[in-house]
């Protein structure tokens, strides 16, 4: 075999992430006499069986295969271990592989149980901006704030000073310029359930601030963050900061960030610019007559943006400007459009507060249609999200990057400059919706080890509905190495 097989499995009846390319687990009772084996049939004896799970699934085979929970890494069976497993009396045979069905059932049983005497999910807090979810709030103020209530763990703030004071015993500091507050949550509990963790690691304090701020506060002389992920790579004056108090600093390259409009097939991928999709959905843009004078966005087809597109409405659907993917639009798309129009991109220097403000807001006319559908799908009367988009020729959806999910719903991503999205664009830089994201751990803080492990894992098999995308596969094996050591970072 050479490629994933077409058929989604469980995905097509329950579309979550974690149940694309899922089977239901058959009996292995006479499994000697019941050949062909896995879903499709693909192998025709239990030696080749053995193969697959012995170098590393389909993820071992470099297949894209984003929610494989097994191991990529090889077993490492001896061929006399392997023959062993496959000549021995059939009722050894069946005892062993009855053993592992056993093993993997008693895992399923403690870990329902354990998450049912959890904390339920639902009282966790979710990430916001500027104190409010609308969507047309402005991005976070120069000032310190606390996102949410006032016992959040989430702090907005453009400056280099962390407060630490109310940090509870064990629990980290984490600064970061994107929105990956979920991601870390899960790598906490990823810690707590799964490596023995004792006493439990609490969720970390995260802060959410700009590039240069991070590495500001990542080697400040007191409050200091113990991890900072951001989009760029450390400069040599920066890590010199760090050197000189004597801080040991760790680089890890652990995925990246990518956003895409995409439309049904049926209707053929969007061809736009950043600077036409700020002037389709931002809030204020230059007026046209007076383009000095910023004005509400009075657009309502594409032609009106650029007389090169078509004469059709404006209309996208997208997650609340305040999640992940929402955050990475304004971030990566947004902005990339302000800086194309002089009027606005005079503002960056002039008046820094207007123009993220300005260069941050989308209009909520109705034109930025809010959709979260990962939620509304869990309710008792679904929206049916690809049903308006196959009944809706002018929709298009704002998503995170994730191929296996365009092609299950049969949706084409468009182009943004001239560059359409894909690994290897994305990979390259030259997709302007996307950048990379590294993070710098302080390698002696405890647990970090664990911690920066859990969050890479996070990002290579994150759930469909964020903007996080693993590195490259090739890349993967040595940078997993990096991760389990932690080398210090040196120019």
């Amino acid at each position: 075999y050479h490629a994933l097989s077409p058929d989604s499995g469980r995905y097509g009846i329950n579309p979550a992430f974690e149940t694309l390319h899922a089977f239901r687990t058959g009996t292995i009772r006479n499994a000697t006499y019941t050949k062909p084996y896995m879903h499709n049939g693909v192998f025709q004896n239990l030696m080749q069986v053995i193969d697959f799970y012995n170098n590393g699934g389909g993820v071992g085979k470099k297949l894209n295969v984003a929610n494989q929970t097994l191991s990529a890494d090889s077993l490492r069976l001896t061929q006399i271990e392997k023959e062993s497993m496959t000549r021995q009396p059939l009722w050894r045979r069946g005892f062993f592989l009855g053993s592992m069905i056993a093993a993997t059932a008693l895992a399923t049983v403690a870990f329902v149980a354990r998450n049912m005497n959890s904390p339920s999910s639902d009282n966790t807090r979710p990430i916001l901006i500027a104190n409010s979810p609308q969507i047309n709030d402005p991005p976070p103020a120069s000032a310190p704030q606390n996102t949410g209530s006032t016992t959040s763990d989430v702090v907005t703030t453009s400056q280099g000073n962390v407060p630490g004071a109310n940090r509870s015993p064990g629990q980290l500091a984490v600064a970061a310029s994107v929105a990956i507050y979920p991601n870390i949550k899960e790598a906490t509990r990823f810690m707590n359930r799964n490596l023995n963790v004792y006493p439990p690691v609490p969720d970390p304090h995260l802060f959410l601030m700009s590039s240069n701020a991070v590495f500001a506060s990542r080697c400040a002389s007191k409050d200091s963050v113990d991890a900072a992920v951001v989009d760029r790579r450390m400069l040599p004056e920066e890590l010199d900061a760090c050197h000189r108090l004597s801080r040991h600093i760790a680089e890890v390259k652990i995925g990246y960030e990518a956003v895409v409009l995409a439309r049904s097939n049926l209707y053929g991928a969007p061809t736009l610019s950043s600077r036409s999709i700020f002037l389709a959905l931002a809030r204020e843009i230059p007026d046209s007559i007076h383009p000095e004078e910023l004005v509400k966005n009075p657009n309502v087809t594409w032609d009106q943006v650029d007389s090169n597109l078509p004469n059709e409405r404006i209309g996208v659907s997208g997650p609340p400007l305040s999640a992940a993917t929402g955050i990475a639009f304004r971030d990566l798309i947004l902005k990339a459009g302000c800086l194309a129009l002089p009027t606005i991109a005079s503002l960056k220097e002039a008046n820094p507060e207007r123009f993220a403000e300005v260069c941050g807001a989308v209009r909520s006319d109705g034109v930025y249609r809010i959709s979260d559908w990962s939620s509304q799908r869990a309710a008792s009367n679904p929206f049916d999200f690809l049903g308006y988009l196959q009944a809706n020729p002018q929709a298009i959806a704002l998503l995170g990057f994730h191929e296996e999910l365009l092609r299950s719903w049969n949706l084409s991503a468009g182009t943004i400059n001239g560059v359409l999205p894909s690994p290897s664009t994305i990979h390259s830089g030259a997709y302007p919706g996307a950048h990379v994201l590294y993070l710098y751990a302080n390698s002696s803080a405890p647990r970090m080890r664990d911690f920066v492990l859990a969050i890479w894992s996070s990002v290579v098999g994150g759930p469909w509905d964020s903007p996080f995308i693993a590195v490259d596969r090739a890349e993967q094996r040595d940078l997993r190495q990096q991760v389990l050591i932690l080398p210090d970072l040196n120019f």
